[in-house]
């Protein structure tokens, strides 16, 4: 391993560590003070603006992260720069969300509005970050990182002071600490005047990316949402968020790793066979990776779910079990997926992921109402192996070439 690679990976990890063990606490602080069914609650609405912040972003931050990792979009002239593009993307769409809140119950719409404007801002941290890593600034990325969630969490910490906290006041204090953050010299980046023209060549990958996200998160996030829907219980919804919780936490760890692989393939578009063994070596440490999270979290699982959230969520605990079978499909889908769109086929990705999402929904509608959170779970683990499937299947009729005029 170069020296290069070691640093930028060690400061990704030590602020992805950083950043899960502060966001992990949070989490836990939330759930213990707000209960099973407020945690439900507080998780609901934090699913329909995450939902929402699929458009907010646009596609943008991962063709930022693309295109500045290898000259493209970025350096053509005659066109706005694509922050500029993102940034007038980005508060274009916020207003329209704010605009459907009357959509909504009178008890939602104060905690959504809240959730909308503070995923704006996460937006414009993630636009940062992207242009930092695009740019190699690993180390610089990972310092920001650490910034925006140390405002956050603090602010969100300070929230729970109120009497009686509900979900607004939590994302309220998310608002307030996000603004903070970006009050930061790292943010200089956004400083830009905002721009909504449009471009066949950047709003057609924009589109893909969108669709990706837009069903990633689908199935990622539509479980909670039918759990809430089709479960007369809250308390159902604050167990399953409870077990996924410790899925996430995995897969926050994997993901520098993933970043820094990802920007690895994409400059050695040029040699396939140096990016074919890039790619065999990140999908057997995904494997590997995949394989002790599931054990160790089978061995430990039950003692960190009742050591952080309590015995009130003792139900959460075979839900983490059936969770877990879903990591050794999760993890490698994150080497196939990144492999995509370094080689430029983001519109076949778009496809399975969609195909994927379609799956999930079906699935849940069907499970939940016969199983309840387990059913949603079992969903869960359906869906990422149909997943991991279809986009094998790229590199098997394709192989490792690059789109053309990539």
């Amino acid at each position: 391993m170069s020296r290069a690679l070691a640093k930028a990976l060690s400061s990704q990890w030590a602020a992805t560590l950083y950043a899960a063990a502060v966001s992990v606490g949070l989490t836990f602080l939330l759930g213990r003070v707000l209960g099973p069914a407020g945690f439900g609650q507080y998780t609901y609405i934090l699913t329909l603006a995450s939902l929402f912040a699929i458009l907010q972003d646009g596609g943008f931050t991962t063709l930022i992260f693309r295109e500045t990792a290898k000259a493209g979009l970025v350096t053509s002239t005659g066109r706005p720069p694509l922050m500029s593009l993102a940034i007038g993307h980005l508060a274009a769409t916020t207003l329209f969300g704010l605009c459907l809140l009357p959509l909504f119950s009178r008890g939602e719409r104060l905690s959504l509005g809240a959730a909308v404007l503070y995923y704006a801002l996460f937006t414009a941290a993630a636009l940062v970050s992207a242009h930092l890593k695009g740019h190699n600034n690993f180390a610089a990325e990972a310092v920001w990182r650490a910034v925006t969630r140390t405002a956050t969490a603090v602010c969100a910490g300070l929230a729970l002071l109120v009497p009686s906290p509900g979900p607004t006041a939590i994302f309220l204090g998310l608002l307030i600490g996000q603004a903070v953050a970006l009050a930061a010299p790292f943010a200089k980046p956004l400083a830009v005047r905002p721009r909504l023209t449009v471009s066949r060549d950047i709003y057609a990958p924009c589109l893909a990316f969108l669709c990706i996200s837009a069903a990633t998160a689908i199935y990622f996030r539509c479980d909670i949402v039918l759990l809430r829907l089709l479960t007369p219980d809250p308390a159902e919804v604050g167990n399953y968020a409870a077990a996924y919780r410790l899925i996430e936490g995995v897969i926050m760890l994997a993901t520098p790793l993933a970043h820094i692989f990802f920007r690895k393939l994409r400059v050695s578009l040029d040699n396939a066979q140096a990016f074919k063994r890039s790619f065999t070596l990140m999908l057997a440490v995904m494997i590997g990776l995949s394989a002790a999270a599931t054990i160790g979290g089978l061995l430990l699982g039950p003692f960190i779910l009742t050591l952080a959230f309590g015995h009130k969520y003792a139900e959460a605990i075979p839900l983490l079990a059936w969770l877990l079978a879903s990591l050794p499909f999760i993890l490698p889908n994150y080497v196939l997926t990144q492999a995509l769109v370094a080689l430029g086929r983001e519109r076949y990705y778009a496809g399975v992921t969609i195909i994927a999402a379609v799956l999930n929904i079906g699935l849940n509608l069907l499970l939940i109402p016969l199983l309840a959170a387990k059913g949603a779970a079992l969903a869960t683990i359906a869906t990422e192996a149909a997943l991991c499937a279809g986009l094998a299947l790229s590199f098997v009729r394709k192989g490792f070439a690059a789109k053309a005029g990539e």
